[in-house]
């Protein structure tokens, strides 16, 4: 049997079990003696209750909650077939091999967990040989369904546990962004990227601290248009810089302040100014174009700040040190996920009442099934409710991932 429980789940008749039940009702459930002169009142709504229950109130709809078997735990072993995904990869074979050889290329660097993710059966050797295993029966599949039959045969699948232990992962995306910039302040490029300081140390100063008294004056590595633009790269954590002369610089991420990362999205959102179904990077961009009063206000309430250094390579590195692949890696939180494993990702269709395209023209309804490989980390994503998809390098990879704002469910692959 999955390790599963049931929650009632209510909607419109929420009001009734949690406010009049509620007034007859102690912490255990029991009816408090006290009460006897209501007994028909009781009765009365317990036959209303039952009767609800038979007209299927959507109160009484069961929802699967997911149990740990031990406590601490975020993943739990599916062991009832019928619980099972389906195993059906929606993107490229050789994208899945090369994510695949950069995990196991950290495997054979790193020996030992150096993160604080810790569950039975989740070891360096299992991940690694998990992962060799899967690659030799991927490649002898001939089609989906030998691969889904494979999979079934040959795996322990764990689904995470998602928010309040009901596997809903939300989804985000990110990616690696292309602006035109300078490595010299100019009058068209005045926004700063800047390197580690020679007084860092953590915490750090504030963004508000560093901008209003200038702290990092002389640390300057790059400037770009825009100060949207600047605090973007900011939240990739990487980016690509086009210099005037059409050179490429890189720019990886080198440290933070050590605060609490705010997301300006969501505070967009809570403050009313973007409908939460309707945000994503184009909205977000949008709005600060329509209100650039408004700019510095919100980015200064996300005391978090990224330090850059020059890199030469194109591709981004992940927080385990390999490259991230497009639609492949995914970054989650490396205390409760474990770093380079490999997972299956179920992404359902975005909820918004717009037409939604996020993944590809003539395709903005359906869902993705993919397999990634667990290779970076985010301020940003935290718990085992959370998980970014890379999208890949470019304005159109920025587009796509700035759309990706839906839930899922993530399961990781253990070789039996």
């Amino acid at each position: 049997m999955r390790n599963i429980k049931y929650r009632l789940n209510g909607t419109v008749c929420d009001g009734l079990r949690f406010g009049l039940l509620g007034n007859f009702l102690d912490k255990g459930g029991v009816i408090h003696m006290g009460l006897k002169k209501n007994v028909r009142t009781v009765f009365l709504l317990t036959a209303i209750l039952i009767a609800m229950m038979g007209s299927g109130c959507a109160m009484f709809k069961k929802r699967p909650l997911l149990v740990p078997r031990e406590s601490g735990d975020t993943l739990v072993e599916i062991t009832d077939p019928n619980q099972l995904p389906k195993f059906q990869d929606d993107y490229s074979r050789d994208s899945l091999l090369s994510s695949i050889d950069n995990s196991l290329d950290y495997f054979k660097r790193v020996k030992a967990n150096p993160y604080g993710f810790h569950m039975t059966g989740f070891s360096h050797e299992s991940l690694e040989d998990t992962l060799k295993f899967f690659r030799e029966g991927f490649l002898r599949c001939r089609d989906a369904e030998e691969l889904n039959d494979f999979i079934i045969k040959n795996f322990r699948v764990f689904q995470a546990i998602g928010k309040a232990y009901e596997g809903q992962v939300h989804f985000t995306g990110y990616g690696t962004p292309i602006y035109d910039g300078s490595l010299t302040l100019t009058g068209e490029f005045r926004y700063p990227l800047y390197k580690i300081p020679s007084d860092f140390k953590k915490p750090y100063y504030t963004r508000r601290e560093i901008e209003e008294r200038g702290l990092l004056k002389g640390n300057e590595i790059a400037y770009l248009k825009s100060k949207l633009d600047a605090y973007l790269i900011h939240v990739q954590g990487s980016g690509q810089i086009k210099l005037p002369s059409g050179e490429m610089v890189y720019v990886g991420y080198g440290a933070d302040s050590g605060h609490k990362y705010n997301s300006i999205g969501r505070m967009l959102v809570m403050d009313g100014k973007i409908p939460e179904e309707e945000l994503t990077l184009s909205t977000l961009i949008n709005y600060f174009e329509q209100h650039p009063n408004e700019l510095d206000y919100y980015l200064r309430k996300n005391d978090r700040f990224i330090f850059f250094k020059r890199v030469n390579y194109a591709t981004p590195y992940g927080s385990i040190g390999v490259p991230v692949t497009p639609m492949r890696s995914i970054a989650t939180d490396k205390k409760v996920f474990p770093a380079g494993g490999l997972a299956f990702s179920v992404i359902e269709p975005k909820k918004a009442k717009k037409t939604w395209k996020f993944w590809e023209k003539g395709k903005s309804e359906a869902g993705k099934s993919f397999f990634v490989l667990d290779q970076d980390t985010g301020s940003a994503i935290q718990t085992p409710a959370r998980a970014d998809v890379y999208f890949g390098i470019g304005d159109q990879a920025m587009y796509e991932a700035g759309n990706l704002n839906t839930f899922g469910q993530l399961y990781y692959l253990l070789r039996r």
